[in-house]
């Protein structure tokens, strides 16, 4: 099971948040899936995934998407996904 945190902050504050489950086991060929399924939580555009955005979800953790990383405008100015582990 995969579990991620997502926040979208603004000014260094977080405005949002979403805890997300996905019943199956990672794989880095549905990471964008995983994306769009916190991105239409919070009514939001995807961002365009790169190679770097993968690879930092991977070895650090965690992942943070400006808005350079969006084609279309958005209403933050990063989205922070972090791999989520509950006690």
């Amino acid at each position: 099971m995969i579990k991620m945190f997502a926040k979208t902050m603004e000014n260094n504050r977080i405005k949002k948040t979403y805890k997300c489950y996905f019943e199956e086991d990672f794989q880095i060929d549905h990471f964008f899936d995983y994306v769009k399924a916190i991105c239409e939580h919070f009514d939001s555009p995807t961002p365009v995934i790169l190679a770097k955005h993968i690879r930092d979800y991977i070895i650090f953790g965690t992942v943070t998407f400006t808005k350079d990383d969006f084609v279309e405008k958005v209403f933050y100015e990063k989205l922070v996904i972090e791999s989520y582990k509950s006690a």
